[in-house]
C-alpha cells in the first residue's frame, strides 16, 4: 500500500476538520432550531437551518426553474435538506413538490425546513429512496450527511466514515406516479445510484414524459453509471445534453 505523500495527508486532516467541524454545527442548529436565516435562490428567498447559501446561485437550480411552469409537479429524488424542493416552491404559486430524501436524520432537517417556510401545503416529504425495486434495505448514514447512500462506498467518500447503518425503504418511481400526480420534472441527485432510479421508472418516461435533470456523481467512486444512465434515457427517446456537472434529458 502507498504511504500518502504530507500534502495528501495535510489535505485530508483539513477537509475533515473543516467538513466535519461544519456538520457538527449546523447539526446543532437543527436540534436547538437557534437561527434559520433567509436565503436567496433562483425561484426566490427561502429560510433554511443551514448556516449559508451553498446553493444561491446553483446552475442546475436555476436551469429547473426556468424549465418549470407555475403549476409545475417535481419529483427531487435525494432532495437533502430541500434547498431545491424549497426554491422551487417559492418560484410558483401552485407547484406541488415530491421530496424524497431517505438519510433518516436528513429527512428530518427537510422536514424541519418546509416547516419553518410554511410549505407544508406544497411540499410533501417522502423519506424513503427510489430505485428499481420495492423492498427494505439498508442505509449508510455518513458523517458527512449528504454522502449518504445505500452503498458504503458514497457514504465513505472524502474521508467520511459510516455512522450508522440502518433499514430504509425504497420504491419504484412508475408506482409513485400511479398513485399520485406524475411528474412534469424530475431531479435525481442520489449518489451514484442514479440508474437504478431510472430503471424503476420506464412507464413513467413513456407516458408521462418529463423533464429529467441528472446529477453526475463520479468524484470518489470506483465505478461509474453515466454510461448506464445514458443508455436508458435514449432508449427512451430522450435527448441528453451534458452540462458537466450535470445532466438535462429532454423528451
Amino acid at each position: 500500500m502507498d504511504t500518502p505523500t504530507l500534502p495528501a495527508r495535510l489535505r485530508w486532516l483539513g477537509r475533515r476538520l473543516v467538513l466535519g467541524g461544519y456538520y457538527r454545527l449546523v447539526h446543532a442548529n437543527y436540534t436547538h432550531q437557534w437561527l434559520a436565516p433567509t436565503k436567496q435562490t433562483p425561484g426566490g428567498p427561502i429560510k433554511s437551518y443551514e448556516l449559508y447559501n451553498r446553493h444561491g446561485t446553483d446552475e442546475m437550480l436555476a436551469a429547473i426553474e426556468s424549465r418549470c411552469d407555475p403549476d409545475s409537479v417535481v419529483y427531487d429524488v435525494g432532495a437533502n435538506v430541500g434547498t431545491y424542493a424549497l426554491s422551487l416552491v417559492a418560484g410558483g404559486t401552485d407547484r406541488r413538490i415530491l421530496a424524497f430524501e431517505p438519510a433518516p436524520p436528513v429527512a428530518r432537517q427537510l422536514q424541519a425546513n418546509v416547516a419553518v417556510n410554511g410549505f407544508e401545503d406544497r411540499t410533501e416529504v417522502r423519506a424513503h429512496g427510489l430505485g428499481d425495486t420495492a423492498d427494505v434495505v439498508p442505509f449508510y448514514v455518513s458523517s458527512y450527511t449528504e454522502l449518504s447512500a445505500f452503498d458504503r462506498e458514497s457514504a465513505e467518500r472524502w474521508e467520511a466514515h459510516v455512522r450508522e447503518i440502518c433499514e430504509v425503504r425504497i420504491d419504484r418511481l412508475d408506482t409513485i406516479a400511479e398513485e399520485t400526480t406524475p411528474p412534469d420534472i424530475v431531479k435525481i441527485d442520489v449518489e451514484g445510484a442514479g440508474a437504478a432510479v431510472l430503471r424503476g421508472a420506464p412507464r413513467t418516461l413513456e407516458s408521462a414524459r418529463p423533464i429529467v435533470f441528472l446529477e453526475i456523481h463520479e468524484d470518489g467512486l470506483a465505478a461509474s453509471t453515466t454510461a448506464e444512465c445514458r443508455e436508458i434515457l435514449e432508449s427512451h427517446s430522450y435527448d441528453v445534453v451534458d452540462r458537466g456537472e450535470y445532466w438535462i434529458c429532454e423528451p
